[in-house]
């Protein structure tokens, strides 16, 4: 058996193995990068995107509704430039008129009541988000701003 000093130093080297193992551990669980999606957005600038004013028909079968707005989108990350022969207005980025058509999809698929009750431009917000974030390669929506909103 241990004797005298022997036993302290046994005890000293054990607290002192522990002490480094569990500082290895730590390190090791902090340092670790979580799992979740990675964000394939890299920081970049951010801008903003006018929709221009868009008229829709909303998807009311009983009555002859529509929807006017005018929409900007913020986003952040780097935009594709316009290339030749993209069409439309000019001095928009390629992007514009792929954008456009994602959002009058949304809207026109939305009922009057869809739209009027609490909550309704939140949504059509989100929905908004997600299509336009499948348009863009290397830059994310961030937030989606309403400059008119009239239905009749």
């Amino acid at each position: 058996m241990l004797r005298g000093n022997d036993g302290k130093i046994l005890i000293v080297v054990i607290a002192v193995v522990l002490v480094v193992a569990c500082s290895v551990v730590g390190v090791a669980v902090i340092s670790k990068k979580p799992h979740g999606k990675k964000s394939k957005v890299p920081d970049g600038p951010v801008s903003r995107i006018a929709m221009g004013e868009l008229i829709v028909n909303l998807a009311d079968t009983n009555e002859i509704r529509y929807l006017k707005t005018d929409i900007v989108l913020e986003i952040q990350g780097q935009i594709p430039a316009a290339e030749g022969g993209e069409g439309g207005e000019g001095g928009d980025s390629g992007i514009k008129t792929p954008l456009r058509d994602a959002i009058i999809g949304i809207l026109s698929s939305k009922k009057f009541s869809d739209l009027n009750q609490p909550g309704g431009k939140d949504e059509i917000k989100k929905e908004i988000t997600t299509a336009a974030d499948k348009q863009l390669e290397n830059a994310k929506v961030t937030a989606v701003y309403f400059n008119e909103f009239a239905m009749q």
